[in-house]
């Protein structure tokens, strides 16, 4: 069975960033992943580092809110 990048990477970055999912992550990593994918980035393996980063970034960007 595999799993979808934008699953893979949420798990894993809540595991290893010891955080839970913020509202809207998943709809915004979605869209995030599309474009990487239409752009022609078609290794599930490179997109999920792709979405590791974009939810590492957006964390330190709610972080920086706070």
């Amino acid at each position: 069975m595999n799993i979808l990048p934008v699953d893979r990477a949420l798990s894993l970055y809540g595991t290893l960033a010891n955080r839970s999912e913020t509202k809207g992550a998943r709809e915004r990593l979605s869209r995030h992943l599309m474009e990487l994918y239409l752009g022609g980035e078609k290794d599930e393996h490179r997109l999920t580092v792709h979405g590791l980063s974009y939810l590492h970034e957006l964390d330190r960007a709610i972080d920086s809110r706070n």
